[in-house]
């Protein structure tokens, strides 16, 4: 469960989702950017969008904040995710001041406003303390979804037959239509 020190900057939840759908960033999940599907498309995006910002920034980041324990609605969509240059994870302590004095040199400083201007105008750009409770987020693989399809393709096919003697009509093989389409 790690906190994090960083210098950066938050992005709001919705310019996230924004962000990703006119760009058209299809392997982003505006929930959880700090992926490393997520903040790979991301930070491509922003490359291609703003090459000399990032350039400056080489060590940008996408942090999420994240409390397990909370249960409520509002828990499963923080409003903000971060943006940020310098990161410390905070093991057992800290300190602060030696973090925040190695300060940021001007050119990422002055990138990293701009970046700012153009994704959360308005937002503060200045250290921040950040809890995740749980960096991974468990979710299921798409492989589990592909085995299941092939599962269903693999099962028997449904066999209706006539009674002795009689030839199969169309109206059977409309009703065998029929039934295998709602199953």
């Amino acid at each position: 469960m790690p906190v994090y020190l960083l210098h950066g900057f938050r992005w709001p939840r919705s310019a996230i989702r924004i962000h990703i759908i006119l760009n058209n960033i299809d392997d982003a999940a505006a929930e959880w950017i700090s992926s490393a599907t997520t903040s790979s498309a991301l930070l491509e995006s922003l490359h291609k969008l703003h090459p000399d910002l990032v350039s400056a920034l080489p060590n940008l980041q996408f942090i999420e904040q994240y409390d397990p324990a909370d249960t409520s609605p509002a828990a499963t969509s923080q409003p903000y995710a971060f943006v940020a240059d310098k990161v410390e994870k905070c093991e057992l302590s800290v300190d602060v001041s030696e973090v925040m004095g190695k300060g940021v040199n001007a050119d990422g400083w002055g990138a990293l406003v701009e970046l700012r201007d153009q994704l959360a105008k308005g937002e503060k750009v200045g250290w921040y303390v950040v809890y995740n409770g749980d960096e991974e987020r468990w979710a299921p693989k798409e492989e589990e979804d592909e085995e299941e399809e092939v599962e269903e393709e693999e099962k028997e096919p449904v066999v209706v037959s006539e009674p002795a003697g009689r030839k199969p009509s169309r109206n059977t093989f409309k009703n065998l239509l029929r039934k295998k389409s709602s199953t």
